[in-house]
């Protein structure tokens, strides 16, 4: 199994004040564990400015990890980087886990979380891949983690986590009627195909 894991972090830590289980260091647990290949295992969104040091990059990329840091996403855009992420975690294993850090957001799309950092992707950046990936990969889990409703003003945070799951199921839902992609949208939806009374008679169409 592959995994594309949105996140701000890398969550590799060693230990976090001693501790080796926490949200900073599940990643390593399950890289040293062998339970998912390092190389399959693709981070996007990162960004943080404590983590990965060099020395924790080094780690990473020791473990063949690939990681698509928000820079990258400036430099040759986000579609370009999903099609490398999903790539990379297919290269080999049968089906995909999809990992959803909720920071990966940008503060101002989800500013409930308990490290925010800006700037990241925006919910028509990331709610669109989501669908895709669960649409158009065997995906075979699906996690959304790092809400913190103590900390959400006005409630912004958990209605996108709740459309983040939503997008999840949808995808889900095209992949399993056979829906063809990529990508689909309705064409009503997407002013594809305009009602009869709305097109211009005088067009003959």
């Amino acid at each position: 199994m592959g995994v594309v894991h949105f996140d701000a972090h890398a969550d590799c830590a060693e230990h976090s004040y001693g501790h080796l289980a926490s949200h900073a260091t599940p990643i390593r647990r399950l890289i040293e564990d062998e339970h998912v290949p390092g190389r399959n295992f693709v981070q996007v969104g990162l960004r943080s400015v404590l983590m990965p040091d060099d020395e924790l990059l080094a780690w990473m990329r020791g473990h063949g990890m690939r990681s698509h840091f928000m820079a990258e996403i400036d430099r040759i855009g986000f579609p370009a980087v999903l099609d490398k992420a999903i790539s990379q975690a297919l290269d080999g294993p049968e089906y995909l886990h999809l990992s959803i850090d909720i920071d990966v957001l940008d503060p101002a799309y989800a500013p409930g979380t308990g490290t925010p950092e800006p700037p990241g992707l925006t919910t028509r950046e990331l709610l669109p891949a989501l669908r895709r990936i669960c649409h158009e990969t065997p995906v075979v889990g699906i996690e959304v983690v790092e809400v913190a409703p103590h900390l959400d003003p006005g409630d912004t945070t958990a209605m996108n986590a709740r459309k983040a799951i939503f997008e999840c199921l949808t995808g889900l839902a095209l992949r399993k009627k056979g829906v063809p992609g990529p990508s689909y949208l309705d064409p009503i939806a997407a002013g594809l195909d305009e009602p009869p009374e709305a097109r211009d008679p005088r067009s003959g169409s």
